[in-house]
């Protein structure tokens, strides 16, 4: 069976991060299966037709470091019409990206015989496009109508975003192929445990995953050795018990909140705050407040580009991750922090609900007041802290093989149809 892999995004970036990561795990692991042809596709922009990938160099680069990315670009060219009868073409890439539309494409696709497959992270964009960039909205509208009107089937990793789906096909009046749910993986590294790609090791903090092994709790992974951890981390660290924020500094996430409750209580409290993760789009203001604050560099921390092993130790040492997200598609963040054994302040939100189940203590939404009753709770009730850190060592994540293998199974099945 031949499925053609469109990873021109994953390609193009300079940072193997959030869905890149997801393309780069999954592509690894299909590429390993007997059962598959997996021909890997680069759109070239300026002669507007997809060139092949050299699988074998592929492979080198995101699982063993070696090579150039641009060597595995070869100079083969793949035609629209060699992708029909008997092919899947699967998107699992963020192909709303590429200069490739799906409206155009995929009828193209469907009057060959191909079947088309689509992997759906969330409709962030449709749902909040307040949160998202005007030209993504609109790029990511032609991607997610193209998907409904031609997929055969649909992957998303929540029940959450399947029945979002559905919702949003009764509002607009159209069909939503059939969706598979298959949970992302939550460990670490290329297929077979490599290192990360060449460039990741120093990397923003979008969406980033660090080292975890699935369905092992948090010592599974190493810390840093003391002599590792760098300064301005140890004075975060050491210098108080702190609450932490991972991930892209973006409207979406609300990161205001955290700074809110440290200036309504937290401060008093001898608690820290700290941000990991780079600053994104539309955050000016929240970045000049952030670097004004007296307290910046002291009691305020932010810190972005750092190594897996230094995130690991800032989860490690916290005494709560904070996930404030107004909306997400996953919640990669809930899911490290659990299995390192620390314990998560949730905003009550139906996806992070369904990856967490009664992992997290939640909190409504926009409630800084709230983030510092739950700290001082806790403070004062150790031992139903201790007892939170018990009850998250049943927690068990997928794995990337078990994600790999729960989407060749959908390819597989929506072919055998």
């Amino acid at each position: 069976m031949k499925v053609f892999l469109d990873v021109s995004v994953l390609t193009l970036a300079t940072y193997v991060t959030g869905i890149q990561r997801v393309t780069r795990e999954v592509a690894l692991r299909l590429l390993d299966d007997a059962g598959l042809e997996v021909i890997l596709l680069h759109y070239h922009a300026r002669e507007d037709c997809y060139h092949r990938i050299d699988a074998a160099r592929f492979q080198d680069y995101y699982r063993r470091r070696l090579g150039k990315k641009e060597r595995m670009i070869t100079r083969t060219r793949v035609e629209l019409s060699q992708i029909g009868q008997g092919s899947v073409f699967f998107d699992l890439d963020a192909a709303w990206m590429s200069r490739m539309k799906r409206s155009y494409l995929l009828p193209v696709l469907k009057r060959q015989g191909a079947v088309v497959i689509a992997h759906i992270y969330d409709i962030i964009s449709i749902r909040y496009p307040q949160y998202c960039l005007q030209r993504g909205v609109y790029n990511f509208m032609d991607f997610l109508g193209a998907h409904l009107k031609y997929a055969d089937a649909l992957i998303v990793n929540t029940k959450a975003t399947a029945q979002d789906l559905e919702k949003l096909g009764q509002e607009i009046g159209c069909r939503v192929p059939p969706c598979h749910v298959v949970p992302l993986g939550a460990d670490f590294g290329g297929a077979d445990g490599a290192a990360p790609a060449p460039g990741s090791e120093r990397r923003p903090s979008a969406g980033w995953e660090p080292i975890t092994a699935g369905g092992c709790q948090a010592e599974a992974d190493p810390d840093l050795d003391e002599q590792q951890v760098p300064p301005e981390l140890a004075q975060a660290v050491e210098g108080a018990p702190y609450l932490l924020m991972v991930g892209t500094i973006e409207p979406r996430k609300n990161h205001k909140m955290l700074l809110d409750a440290y200036d309504m209580g937290l401060c008093k409290m001898g608690y820290h705050v700290v941000f990991a993760g780079y600053m994104g789009w539309n955050m000016e203001d929240f970045q000049e407040r952030l670097e004004r604050h007296p307290d910046y560099g002291k009691g305020v921390f932010h810190f972005a580009g750092l190594t897996d092993a230094e995130i690991t130790y800032l989860y490690r040492h916290a005494r709560f991750l904070v996930f404030a997200s107004y909306a997400e598609g996953f919640g990669l963040p809930i899911i490290e922090s659990i299995l390192r054994g620390t314990p998560v302040l949730a905003a009550d939100i139906p996806v992070s609900r369904e990856v967490a189940g009664d992992c997290c203590v939640w909190f409504p939404q926009d409630t800084p007041d709230e983030i510092c009753r739950l700290v001082k709770h806790y403070e004062e009730r150790e031992e139903e802290y201790r007892a939170l850190k018990e009850r998250m060592r049943g927690y068990r994540s997928a794995t990337w093989e078990e994600c790999a293998e729960g989407m060749k199974n959908v390819i597989t099945g929506t072919t055998l149809a």
